[in-house]
């Protein structure tokens, strides 16, 4: 786990220290189902250009690998479509951890104000 300082200023303190954990908690949610939405649609641009690929050449990128032509033009686009299947992998995790955290959510946060953390700014 990470922990997260954030500056407010005094005034504020009240206000947040009033709302308790939920106000995190659905800070927390709000900013996942945000980030989910922009990350799906990522994702499904790079499958849309890795589909080019298996109609371009018939078959998965697992057949395409076995059987790869030997042109430069094949090897560009293994390049490419590597790539591709990289980053579609990682879009997937993150899906899924904004897919957690959006509906279940992390265990409840614990809001615990220090005195230092506010100064005197």
């Amino acid at each position: 786990m990470i922990e997260v300082c954030v500056k407010i200023p005094k005034d504020l303190n009240d206000i947040i220290s009033e709302a308790g954990t939920g106000l995190y908690v659905e800070a927390l949610k709000e900013v996942a189902g945000r980030r989910l939405g922009y990350t799906e649609n990522r994702i499904n641009e790079f499958r849309h250009k890795a589909s080019v690929f298996e109609r371009k050449y018939g078959k998965s990128f697992h057949q395409f690998q076995k059987n790869m032509p030997d042109t430069p033009e094949a090897h560009d686009d293994w390049i490419e479509w590597t790539w591709l299947n990289k980053v579609i992998a990682e879009l997937a995790g993150k899906i899924d951890k904004f897919r957690f955290i959006a509906g279940r959510c992390i265990s409840p946060v614990q809001y615990i104000p220090k005195e230092n953390s506010y100064g005197s700014e």
